[in-house]
């Protein structure tokens, strides 16, 4: 049995006694546990996410002026993941006299690759 329901047990009994006082301090003591549980929870979330970025940065190499995974034919924004570790796939928007464009459709950082070069230049 958990802590919560070990709490609500108590409650249950409290409530038998009549004393208002108890009760009142038998359910603070109920909410701080149910809190406690919740910020447990948001902590055991946060290192799953901490782990797979870490996970993910592991298959990501950076070639100018994109970070590519393996086997991803698609490029990832370096300006979303070097701020934010956020994986967010660039858009190719058009290509012309040997420039193409792509654009970050979450942070809107434009690049311009020439080819064969390779360089950008964000806007």
């Amino acid at each position: 049995m958990g802590v919560v329901e070990n709490m609500k047990d108590v409650a249950d009994l409290v409530k038998k006694f009549n004393d208002i006082d108890l009760n009142r301090r038998i359910l603070n003591l109920e909410n701080e546990v149910l809190d406690l549980a919740r910020a447990k929870r948001r902590g055991e979330e946060r290192i799953e996410e901490l782990e797979q970025t870490l996970k993910f940065k592991g298959v990501l190499s950076f070639r100018e002026p994109f970070y590519w995974a393996e086997e991803d034919k698609t490029a990832f924004c370096p300006n979303c993941w070097e701020k934010e570790h956020k994986a967010i796939h660039v858009v190719h928007l058009w290509t012309d006299s040997g420039e193409t464009k792509y654009e970050c459709p979450n942070c809107k950082t434009g690049y311009k690759v020439r080819a064969p070069a390779s360089r950008y230049s964000p806007y």
